[in-house]
């Protein structure tokens, strides 16, 4: 299991709270292997399976979804800023993937 932790500070200056990013040991089943990705610290924790045809597979998908999923937990809280930063990158491309697993990596629609 690998953890970040990270301080997280509203955008509208609530006060800044600590989130534990985590990403846990690869774990073979009996058709592929899967980790835990995990979001804790805001009010609902975000906790999501990759799945991937071996160890390091599940991994790389992990640490490529974290990111993205934190991000939209960020948005979805109202923005506001990571220390250590954690997602500021170049977005990648995004369109192969299937529309159920991007529903999840984008969080709920704000109502």
């Amino acid at each position: 299991m690998q953890e970040l932790a990270v301080t997280f500070t509203p955008a509208n200056g609530g006060l800044a709270r600590a989130l534990t990013l985590r990403i846990g040991t690869p774990v073979k089943g009996k058709h592929s292997w899967s980790a835990l990705v995990e979001i804790l610290g805001f009010d609902e924790p975000h906790a999501a399976t990759s799945q991937g045809e071996d160890w390091a597979q599940v991994l790389e998908l992990s640490a490529m979804v974290l990111p993205y999923a934190l991000e939209a937990t960020v948005r979805e809280a109202g923005g506001g800023t990571l220390d250590p930063s954690f997602y500021e990158r170049e977005a990648r491309d995004l369109s192969k993937i299937p529309p159920e697993i991007r529903a999840i990596l984008d969080g709920p629609t704000p109502s």
